[in-house]
């Protein structure tokens, strides 16, 4: 009896410290490099080869529903859905999430481990601690705005307020938030100015490029106005200058080449490109899209020789929503197909 005894003894003993000393499941390294496709469906990823659908869901057991954009920082992959989503790029196990949105759309990684946050639904821009993960101010973009992009430098950030449904309401400001003096962190509205109609994309080469929609509304074209080009000092935030786009509508996602020398959008009819100066702008091809991102890629010219060219990635926005298009802009040609299971909102590379 007592060998019996001993022997149960030594069992709840074996029993116990191997519940101690369980291991934590070890998640694959399945991601990292590669596209990221954001969908009204969750997070697809392609490596070159082959695609990977609701990462996040496969990951984390729940998905990522009205996802509208993705962008890094460090290991981490920062989501905007209905909240703020991180994830191991590696992994894509959730790290954090973070609320107090109404609806956010854009946001940018800001000095002093901060996140600014536009929060389209709340006419705000949100300002993140990234330790706290709180919310500890934020910015009014102006009674009833609609705020929809935001891009900024080493001080200041500039917010464009693109506008909503073209028959109910229209918007020409942009506002100016200044982050940093010297080493001193703060978020203090500096000023709005008038630019062109529903600024809604812009790239800062030392002047402030920005492309403005127009008025555009498929369901009334009479009331449409053409897009327009904006020019703006951001630093004495001054408008130097805005030009009409002669017979373009419904321009949105202003990119840079890789050198400069061109700048494409899409807008009603396909994409297109225009200089500096918007003198003119010309189609590069007709796909309708409303998703655009550019890379810069070798490809194979011939048996001994390999390039490299700007390679557009877009979405068939009527035709084929769920499907990315690759684009090489030096053979002027298609040459491949990304198939994803949800509608595309936009693609980013880690």
């Amino acid at each position: 009896m007592k060998i019996v005894n001993l022997l149960l003894i030594a069992l709840v003993f074996v029993s116990s410290c191997k519940e101690e000393t369980e291991d934590v499941p070890v998640l694959a390294k399945d991601y990292g490099d590669g596209m990221y496709i954001v969908t009204d469906n969750g997070i697809s990823f392609y490596d070159g080869e082959v695609v990977k659908n609701q990462i996040y869901k496969k990951v984390n057991g729940n998905a990522i529903l009205n996802g509208k954009k993705i962008k890094f920082k460090g290991t981490k992959a920062y989501i905007v859905a209905d909240d703020i989503i991180t994830a191991n790029i590696n992994t894509f196990e959730n790290k954090e999430i973070i609320s107090g949105f109404v609806n956010p759309v854009d946001f940018d990684f800001i000095d002093f481990d901060r996140l600014f946050v536009v929060d389209k639904g709340d006419s705000k821009v949100k300002v993140v601690d990234l330790q706290s993960l709180d919310i500890t101010s934020d910015i009014e973009t102006g009674d009833a705005t609609h705020p929809t992009f935001i891009i900024s430098t080493w001080v200041r950030a500039i917010v464009l307020n693109g506008g909503a449904v073209a028959d109910t309401l229209k918007d020409s400001t942009i506002v100016a938030i200044d982050y940093r003096d010297g080493v001193i962190p703060f978020a203090n509205f500096l000023g709005s100015i008038e630019v062109g109609e529903n600024p809604n994309s812009a790239i800062w080469d030392g002047n402030l490029r920005i492309l403005c929609k127009g008025i555009y509304d498929p369901n009334n074209p009479i009331s449409n106005t053409e897009s327009s080009f904006s020019n703006v000092d951001p630093w004495d935030m001054e408008l130097n200058w805005n030009k009409p786009l002669s017979g373009i509508y419904n321009a949105a996602n202003l990119i840079y080449s890789s050198y400069s020398t061109k700048l494409y959008f899409t807008a009603e009819g396909g994409v297109y490109w225009m200089g500096q100066s918007a003198a003119s702008t010309t189609q590069v091809f007709n796909l309708e899209s409303d998703v655009l991102f550019k890379k810069t890629e070798w490809y194979v010219v011939n048996d001994t020789t390999n390039a490299l060219s700007d390679m557009l990635y877009v979405n068939d926005a009527i035709s084929s929503p769920n499907t990315v298009y690759k684009y090489n802009v030096a053979t002027s040609s298609f040459c491949d197909t990304i198939v994803v299971d949800g509608d595309i909102n936009d693609i980013n590379f880690y």
